[in-house]
């Protein structure tokens, strides 16, 4: 399994936050990273529409994690972030698979995926630090 750049610098920005109390600039996580601003402005962007983050534009403004959110599990945040449809070769409608109707290869990876995103049910946003 292998996450999206999305979603690694939506975890590191949270790290960096909770690492580093008080605003920071989008710049000056990028440059602690070593990653590019644009991409992890789409980052922050997400994090702040799902309520990880609060934001504050303006040049005494930054970005800070909510608190509230703490609690929350990682598996929860990927969750949200990452499409875990991993194949698309089933059919909806029929419940089977388009290539072989004994196909067993979406309901393996679902099955995958759902194990993965269970032991990440045992982390909470908290703890990333």
């Amino acid at each position: 399994m292998r996450l999206t750049s999305k979603t690694d610098f939506c975890l590191r920005v949270l790290i960096y936050l909770q690492s580093e109390p008080g605003k920071a600039k989008i710049q000056e996580i990028a440059d602690s990273y070593g990653i590019s601003k644009n991409h992890l402005s789409v980052a922050v962007n997400k994090l702040s529409e799902l309520g990880y983050i609060h934001s504050t534009p303006g040049p005494k403004g930054g970005i800070e994690i909510n608190n509230a959110q703490a609690n929350n599990t990682v598996a929860q945040l990927i969750r949200s972030i990452e499409d875990f449809d991993i194949v698309e070769c089933f059919n909806e409608e029929s419940n089977t698979c388009t290539l072989s109707p004994h196909c067993k290869l979406k309901r393996m990876l679902t099955k995958a995926s759902s194990s993965f995103l269970s032991e990440l049910k045992n982390y909470k946003i908290k703890d990333l630090v």
